[in-house]
């Protein structure tokens, strides 16, 4: 029996619309070099030059969806980055970045260790910003995807590490539970045992 992977793609909605403001900023580079700038060949260059690449980019990663995280019963791959395996999580969390309408939420995985993992060149750009060395860009997804995603994640931590740290909280909450209860119980056994 082959083990279930899972394949998530970002939105191909979301991926047009990116497509289309590339083709908008070139729009707007265009004019405004012409305008502004006629007489100045290296800032007209430079600057279609530059939204022209950012325009073949969008096109590409539209026309050609790259997986944008890929999940075994082992590992979790997300975009180019090497697998992550499960047992080397040490705990999720969802992070809301930005404020107001420009805001956006992450998942953030935290390894227990880097030592021996190699990160390619966008994961040591981000590794001290707030989206980390292992984010996914739940923005970047369908709403149906965003919360598949976050239940196969939870559901492969708890299983493959029993001790992550849901569990631990979880496990934390029934022990204070069951001390609240108690400290409850016992007033109203010494006033029993002063009326006796």
């Amino acid at each position: 029996m082959k083990a279930k992977v899972q394949t998530f793609y970002y939105s191909r909605k979301k991926l047009g619309l990116y497509l289309l403001f590339n083709i908008l900023l070139l729009a707007l580079a265009v004019i405004f070099t012409l305008t502004v700038f006629p007489d100045y060949s290296a800032v007209y260059y430079f600057a279609i030059g530059s939204c022209l690449l950012s325009v073949i980019g969008a096109l590409i990663v539209f026309l050609l969806p790259l997986p944008l995280a890929i999940i075994s019963t082992e590992s979790i791959k997300i975009d180019r980055a090497d697998p992550l395996p499960w047992k080397s999580i040490r705990s999720v969390r969802k992070v809301r970045l930005g404020k107001g309408l420009l805001s956006k939420s992450i998942l953030r995985l935290t390894p227990r260790s880097l030592g021996s993992y190699h990160l390619n060149l966008m994961q040591r750009i981000s590794a001290k910003s707030e989206f980390g060395s292992f984010s996914i860009p739940l923005y970047a997804m369908t709403n149906t995807d965003a919360q598949k995603i976050e239940t196969a994640i939870k559901e492969h931590l708890l299983t493959s590490s029993p001790q992550m740290p849901t569990a631990k909280k979880a496990s934390a909450k029934k022990t204070i539970t069951r001390r609240s209860k108690a400290s409850q119980s016992s007033p109203r056994q010494t006033k029993k045992t002063k009326k006796a």
